[in-house]
């Protein structure tokens, strides 16, 4: 096993673990183990002066495979039955981190 065997497996058998730090949502109607991470979403408002995410409300990270679509900067989506858009993502290694607001009405 090489090291991207054993950071492969940790992701899958800890990180996306719902036992451990993943949670069970609904994302357009597919349940989906995300990781939340409103630090992270923080840390990036203050670095970059809050643009392209001062309207972001939810910051997670989802297995790329755990999608049914190909996440987009604008794209609507639904999250746990309520209505947001995709303002921010950034796709590393088969993951993706995806920072959504409310959605324009």
């Amino acid at each position: 096993m090489n090291f991207k065997d054993v950071i492969a497996a940790d992701i899958d058998n800890v990180f996306f673990n719902s036992n451990e730090f993943a949670e069970e949502i609904t994302i357009d109607g597919t349940k989906t183990n995300i990781v939340m991470d409103s630090d992270l979403l923080k840390e990036l408002q203050l670095s970059n002066g809050g643009e392209g995410l001062a309207n972001s409300e939810l910051l997670f990270h989802v297995k790329k495979n755990d999608l049914k679509f190909s996440p987009f900067v604008g794209h609507d989506i639904l999250f746990n039955e309520k209505l947001y858009y995709i303002n921010n993502i950034q796709y590393d290694e088969g993951l993706y981190t995806i920072a959504i607001g409310v959605a324009r009405s």
